[in-house]
Order: C-alpha cells, then structure tokens, then sequence
C-alpha cells in the first residue's frame, strides 16, 4: 500500500519541528449542532454524484475557455470532503469520492495533463491555480484510498501531472515561463501557491526534481513585483501593505511555505511564517473571524470593521476556511492557543453563518441569470458586518456547459468543518492537548499505545461550563492540556475537583491518569462591549486595476458612523441583531454598558426568536427596556431585507 500523507507532519523524522502532532490515531463523534452542520453538508453536497460528474467534466471540454477557474472546483470540494469523511466515515461517501476520482483520472490526457483550459492557452488565467486543486484533491484523496491499485495510479497520474507542468514552468534562461507569468492575475500569487502540492509530492516520492521545482517556487517569492516571504521575514510591513493584498491566494502560499519549511527546517521560513500569521491577527482579522472589508484583499479590516461605507462584497468565505486551515496549523507548529482562539472565533461566527441552511438561491442569480438551471449552493460567499444581508453574490461564479453554475465558496466550504476533528484533540509525546470543546466523544491512543477515550458534557458555546471524563485500562502519566480561551477573564479548572492554577493560552496538569478521572473547566460568558479601533485615514492597497493586473494605492478614511457602533462578544460567539427579533437593525439603541465594559444580559427561559439559534439574549438599553440578540451565525438566514442582520451595531451615541 502506497504511504499515506499525513497532512501537517509530512515525515516522521520532521515532526520535531512542530510543538504539536497530528493524531491520525483519533476517532471522533460529536453531538449537537457541529455534527448536525457536518451531516447536512454531507448530504446536500458531498453525496451529490451528479455534481461530481460535472466537476468532473470540466477537464474533458476546456471548460475555461474565457481564462476562468471552473478548474478548481473539484479538487477543492474533493479536499473538504476527504476531511469530512476522515470524521464520518460514512462509506457511501468514500464510494462516491473513489468514483468520482476514478472518472477524472479518464479524462487525464496522453502527456499528463489534467487542465480545464485547452494546451493553445494553457498557463495563463487561473489554469495552474486549477492544477494545483486537482493535484491536492487527489493527495487528499489518496491520504484515505483503501485500495493498492488505485493508489498506484493517483501517483502516477499525479507524477504525470507535475512532470508536464516542470518542464514548461521555470527559469525564463531555461527556456521555460516563470511561475509568477505563469498568470493574469495577481501578479503570479494564484500560480505560486502550486507550492503545497509540490511539496506534498515530493513528500511521497523523494524525488529530487520535485523538492528542485518547489526550491524554485520559494526563490521566486510568489509574485513577479515582491518576494512576500522576505516581506514576512523582515516583518516590517503588514500583509496590507503589500504590493498585492489578494488574502486568499496569499495565505495560500504561506500554506505552501509551512509545508517547505517542514521538509527542509529552514528556520528563516518558520520565522517568516509565524510573523505573517501574528500580522494577520493585529492588522487583518475582524470579530466575526474574517479578513477583508474590501472584498476579498488585506485592507486592515481590523481597524475598517465597523464603517458603513466598505460594501456588501466582504468578509470572504474562501478567505474565512482558508484562515482556520492556515490557523490550525500554526497551532500544530507552534503551540500557541490565540491561533486556536483565531479558528474558534471564525467557527461560530462567520463560517457556520455562511451555512446556507434554508437553502436560499443567491437572489442576484434568479435576478441576473434567470436562464440558468437555479438551485441553491450550500454556502454563502459574502458576510455583513453592519446592518446589511447575507446573499450578496456567488464568490468566483461560473456557469457551466449544462447551465447549472457553481462558486469558488461553496466548493471551498466543506473544509471548514473539516478542520475541527483535526484541531480538537492534538498530541505530543508527553500527552495530548484539548483545543475545542465539543459535546461528544474522541478515541485515540495514548503514548504508550493504550486506547483512550476522552467524553466530553457541554452545551458549550451556549454555556461555559464543560467537563470531560478519561476512559482508559490502566493507569498512565500524561500531560493534559487545555485551551484557556484569550476572552475569558475569569476561568475554573480542575481534575477530580481539585482546582489548578489558570493563565492564559493552554493550561496544564501533568499526573498519572486513572479511568473516570474529570477535568471540569468553566469560562467567563459574561457578555463583553467591543468598540472599533480609531484610526483617521490611511493608505491603502486595495485599489485594482483590472485589466493590467496591478493595484494602486487608495486613500482611506474612517466613516464618521464608525465610532457610534459596538459589538457585543459573548465567550467565543458574537451576538447580532436581526429584523425578525421586533426591531430595525437601523435604527440606533442605547445599549447599557457597565463601566467595566460588560452588559448584563439576559437568556430567555424560552424561544422568544422565530428562527432556530444557538444563543439568545436580551440586552439591557439606557432607557430600561431591552434589545433581543441571538449569535451571529443563526442570524440573516432568509438573505434578505426581512432578515437584515448586523454585528456592528449602531447605537444613538458613543
């Protein structure tokens, strides 16, 4: 059976580099509302075989023929789905994943190519970037394939795929096109982050000429005007100031550079990771767990979050996964809880709103392209911050050759719940540590290779307060960590009702564990005022100029409403306001907030919101009365002006 790849700790001899290690060991099974939203993507997606057809398909007809990405659609869905399966292991969907890998290994041609653009424009647009997704999806894929055979040939189709791209993309004195040309767009970032898979291949194989080309892909430093991971190492500018902001493509790269930097040790390339992802938190990362108030750039969205004039098109889903994946691993490498926090926060917030529970059509699809065969997607692309909707467009829509369409948002999503049975149990040699607290079980094995079980009662994030018992044979020494949440200012911890000393990040008991033995943690979910950040104006690269494929600087100002909004973060969740709860999101309120900066709320002894949430609370207004909030994420479900939502709320003065 061909190795599989453990993704996040490619060889056994490098994982020394991370603080943490996967556990491909674990099993987990949830109860409540995370598994509820795994299921329901399961199988109003996952298990859509005709929607894999036509993925599929689009390799077989130069489906983007207009420069376009239909490309990577399928290994992007193909990703998430084999991380979903990984918690599942539902075999109807690993038999609907094989044949669908199975079909578009057919459509690979004579010279290794599997590519949606036809070879008279190939390299160009976005086809590496749709190469890179067929390649990922097939070593995900392979990560969880059952059978010999069909392992043999993934690898040999994935071999094919990479030699035919080595031998016309490289150094221009070679003959070849470099990476960073290798596009119209973004000056070479969407290329560049072919790196991932590179490294990945070159992980399974020990090919010399793969780690050669992914050498490459780093020197060129993944656009054609800058070389971003010096920009990182240096650490002098944020992520927004660069000369190309596109989040998504970027964050990708650095994915790419993390897995380098776990084959080769290179400690500059860890260095420039680290102060990358630390960048993103200060500069770039808004309440809900998102980047970008300008559609899909860096454009410090942190200090721009709560100004009325950034646009309906914000807060990218794409950009969202791709956070909690890169966030996740950079807790598996450094052991750092505020990227845990980070993942968590975009988890409860804009992620699972982005869920298109009702299963809503985009209203500018039945508005715009009423021809088109209209069915709903199972994500939202775009998330308001304040008062505005959900539904605000199909992020990388295009239709395809049957008329049905498809976005780059909805194929990206699975992903994200993928990442939660990865980051909620981590290990090292001395124990495991606990990142998220989910009402269920995980089965694993100890270091010393006994089973352990680790049973968790919570109605966490609804209620602080979790306990989670061990089940094992015997007895064992192991150090037990768990994620002491940055919000939290006040927090209980104990093991068998003997209360342990807290601090922030992880906390730590190190003793011989018995059966039954009770870790019982309460967090502080007092409910917390947020105010934007002032800034005045500034300069910013979020300008683009379409069609010459470069950005120009803008000058931003702070929109005078900024300072009137505030938000409100209870425990890992923000509350949101939304039309159907009695009131216009807006008009202002007078919320009363303590001189501490914390409201007293209220819960609701019953259901007082028409729709289905995880929280809801009354909040106390100056004038005695109250305003009735839910989480963000159970928010704005109709996308539409009836259920009109903000985050940011604006209230009568601040």
């Amino acid at each position: 059976m061909m190795q599989k790849i453990a993704f996040g700790n490619e060889e056994q001899k490098m994982r020394k580099l991370d603080f943490f290690l996967r556990d491909d060991a674990k099993q987990c099974e949830y109860i409540g509302i995370i598994d509820e939203m795994i299921k329901y993507v399961e199988s109003f997606q996952l298990l859509d075989t005709q929607l894999w057809k036509r993925l599929a398909q689009q390799f077989h007809e130069d489906a983007d023929f207009d420069a376009g990405w239909r490309g990577e659609y399928w290994g992007k869905m193909m990703r998430g789905a084999c991380m979903i399966y990984r918690y599942t292991q539902n075999q109807l969907l690993y038999n609907v994943l094989k044949h669908t890998v199975e079909d578009l290994l057919i459509h690979q041609e004579e010279n290794g190519r599997i590519s949606s653009y036809a070879v008279s424009h190939e390299f160009d647009g976005w086809d590496i970037w749709g190469r890179k997704y067929v390649l990922l999806g097939m070593q995900y894929f392979l990560s969880i394939c059952k059978e010999e055979a069909l392992s043999g040939r993934i690898m040999n189709s994935m071999c094919r795929q990479l030699d035919y791209i080595i031998q016309r993309i490289g150094k221009e004195e070679e003959g070849k096109r470099p990476i960073t040309s290798a596009t119209r767009h973004w000056r070479g970032l969407n290329s560049s982050s072919l790196l991932e898979p590179v490294v990945y291949l070159y992980s399974l194989t020990g090919k010399q000429e793969y780690f050669d080309f992914a050498s490459y892909i780093v020197e060129c430093g993944g656009t054609d005007v800058e070389n971003i991971f010096r920009l990182a190492y240096e650490d002098k500018l944020y992520p927004y100031q660069y000369p190309v902001t596109k989040a998504y493509e970027m964050i990708s790269c650095f994915e790419g550079l993390l897995a380098y930097y776990r084959v080769t040790g290179i400690e500059k390339y860890r260095t420039a990771i680290v102060n990358f992802a630390n960048k993103i938190l200060e500069s770039d990362f808004t309440v809900i767990g998102s980047c970008g108030c300008t559609h899909e750039l860096f454009d410090h969205s942190s200090v721009r979050q709560a100004n009325t004039t950034n646009g309906k098109i914000a807060q990218e889903t794409c950009v969202t996964v791709t956070l909690m994946k890169f966030f996740t691993q950079m807790t598996i490498l450094t052991g750092d809880a505020k990227y845990a926090d980070a993942v968590e926060c975009s988890l409860y917030n804009a992620y699972m709103g982005a869920v298109n529970t009702e299963k809503v059509i985009e209203p500018s699809i039945r508005k715009e392209h009423s021809d088109w065969i209209l069915e709903p997607l199972p994500f939202d692309s775009y998330s308001p911050l304040t008062a505005g909707t959900r539904g605000n467009g199909v992020g990388g829509l295009k239709e395809m050759s049957d008329h049905h369409y498809y976005g780059c948002c909805a194929c990206i999503g699975a992903a994200g719940f993928g990442v939660v049975p990865l980051l909620q149990l981590l290990r090292n040699e001395k124990g495991f540590a606990i990142s998220l607290f989910i009402d269920g079980t995980v089965r694993t094995k100890t270091p010393e290779g006994q089973q352990i079980v680790f049973e968790t009662q919570t109605t966490y994030p609804k209620s602080g307060n979790i306990q989670i018992r061990l089940h094992m044979e015997r007895e064992e020494q192991l150090e037990i960590l768990v994620r002491n949440p940055g919000w939290s200012n006040e927090t209980f911890f104990a093991v068998n009702g003997l209360p342990i000393e807290t601090k922030k990040g992880y906390l730590s008991s190190r003793r011989i564990w018995h059966d039954g033995d009770v870790l019982e943690i309460t967090f502080d979910m007092r409910t917390q005022a947020v105010f934007p950040v002032p800034y005045g104006n500034q300069v910013l690269m979020n300008k683009v100029i379409w069609g010459k494929n470069y950005m120009v600087p803008t000058y931003d100002e702070e929109d005078p409403l900024a300072h009137r909004h505030v938000a409100l973060r209870r425990g890992p969740i923000m509350l949101a306001q939304e039309n159907r709860l009695g009131y216009s999101v807006d008009d202002p309120v007078d919320i009363k907030i303590d001189e501490d900066g914390f409201i007293q709320t209220l819960e609701p002894v019953s259901q007082k919101a028409p729709y289905p949430d995880i929280i809801e609370a009354e909040i106390p207004l100056k004038d005695g009365g109250h305003l009735l909030v839910t989480d963000y994420a159970s928010a704005g479900k109709l996308w539409n002006e009836e259920s009109k939502m903000a985050v940011w709320m604006l209230t009568k003065d601040m």
